[in-house]
C-alpha cells in the first residue's frame, strides 16, 4: 500500500471517527410534555431503553404541572407533543384547534389505584357525603373530572352540588393534609400514596364506569406538525409498541422510569401496580365513550370527526 492510499485511508477514518452517526443527524426532535402519572409510563420507557431514538426520533419529556396546559404548550410551540386526557383534546378540537392523535398511552380497565380519596379521619363514606364539600381535580374538563362526575351521578349524587376546584395531583395527600379540600379525584400513583400514608381513604372507584377499550390518556399533536413529519409521527408509533412490550416482559427496569419521571421514592413505586398499557389508537373504540360524555356533559357542542383526529399505525 503507498503513501497515498495510507494517507486517504487514515483521512477517512478520522472522518468516521468524528462525524456524528448518520441516524443521529437525522432524528427529529420532539419536547413532549407530560404530567406524572403512572399511566404514562409508555413514554418513559420509550424514552429511556432507546426506542424512540430506534426509530429516528429523539424525545426530550418535559414535566407540565396541570394536564390542561398540554394543549396549549402544543400549539404554542413550546412543544411538539402531548399526553392530555380524550376530553381535553376533544374540548381543543371543539374549539376549532386542528389536532391529531396518534396512540394511546394506557386503557381501562386498568389496574392502578384511582377514586375519590377523603381525609381518613372526615367521616365522609360515599357519594352523598361529597354534598356542599370541595373536591379537587387535577384539571376542570379533564379525563378525571368528567367520570367522577358521571360516578356522582351514577350514585343520585347532582355533580352541581359538590364544589369542584382544580389541584395538582401530586397535591392529593397535603391538599387534605391541610384542609384545603375536603376530598380528590385521584389517580396512581397518588392516590395510593395518600392512602398508604394514612392521611387518606377511597370511597369509590370513579373509574368503573368507563367503558373497557376506552383511552386514558393519547398522544396529540398539531395536524401542522404531523404532516410536516410523518416518518416521526410513524417512528413514535413504532416505539411505543416496542415499549409497551419491554414493560410487560420488564417490570423491574420499567418501575426504574416510573421513579424517574415521577420522583416517588422506589419503595413507593415498587408496590404500584402496572397500568394497562395501550399502544394503537382506534377512534370509535378507544375515544367513543369520552365523546359522547363530552357532549352529554356540554363540553362540547358536536361530536368530532374522529377518523381525520385519529393518525393510524403503520402497516408493519
Amino acid at each position: 500500500m503507498n503513501r497515498r492510499t495510507l494517507i486517504a485511508l487514515g483521512s477517512a477514518l478520522l472522518l468516521a471517527a468524528t462525524t456524528p452517526f448518520a441516524g443521529a443527524q437525522e432524528r427529529t426532535k420532539v419536547t413532549l410534555l407530560y404530567t406524572a402519572t403512572t399511566g404514562f409510563l409508555t413514554a418513559w420507557v420509550a424514552t429511556d431503553q432507546g426506542f424512540f431514538a430506534k426509530h429516528g426520533v429523539e424525545v426530550t419529556p418535559q414535566l407540565a404541572n396541570n394536564g390542561s396546559v398540554i394543549v396549549a404548550g402544543i400549539v404554542s410551540g413550546s412543544a411538539q407533543v402531548g399526553l392530555p386526557t380524550p376530553t381535553v383534546a376533544l374540548q381543543a378540537l371543539d374549539n376549532g384547534l386542528e389536532l391529531r392523535a396518534f396512540a394511546s398511552t394506557n386503557v381501562f380497565p386498568d389496574s392502578a389505584s384511582a377514586g375519590v380519596v377523603v381525609g381518613a379521619d372526615s367521616g365522609i363514606t360515599d357519594a352523598k357525603g361529597l354534598v356542599g364539600k370541595r373536591v379537587g381535580v387535577p384539571g376542570i374538563g379533564g379525563l378525571l373530572d368528567v367520570t367522577m362526575r358521571q360516578w356522582l351521578s351514577s350514585q343520585g349524587v347532582d355533580p352541581k352540588s359538590v364544589n369542584i376546584v382544580e389541584i395538582a395531583l401530586p397535591q392529593t395527600g397535603d391538599a387534605i393534609r391541610a384542609g384545603q379540600v375536603d376530598a380528590v379525584a385521584s389517580v396512581d400513583p397518588f392516590s395510593s400514596r395518600a392512602v398508604q400514608s394514612g392521611v387518606g381513604k377511597l370511597i369509590g372507584d370513579y373509574l368503573d364506569v368507563i367503558t373497557p377499550g376506552s383511552a386514558a390518556g393519547i398522544f396529540v399533536t398539531t395536524a401542522e406538525w404531523a404532516d410536516a413529519n410523518p416518518e416521526a409521527v410513524a417512528g413514535m408509533q413504532r416505539a411505543l409498541t416496542e415499549a409497551g412490550e419491554f414493560i410487560r416482559t420488564n417490570p423491574d427496569a420499567a418501575r426504574e422510569s416510573i421513579t424517574r419521571y415521577t420522583s416517588l421514592p422506589a419503595p413507593v413505586v415498587a408496590n404500584l401496580p402496572m397500568p394497562n398499557v395501550g399502544g394503537e389508537l382506534k377512534p370509535d373504540e378507544s375515544l367513543g365513550f369520552w365523546q359522547n360524555l363530552a357532549v352529554e356533559q356540554g363540553l362540547i357542542k358536536e361530536p368530532a370527526d374522529l377518523d381525520s383526529f385519529v393518525i393510524p399505525f403503520p402497516a408493519n
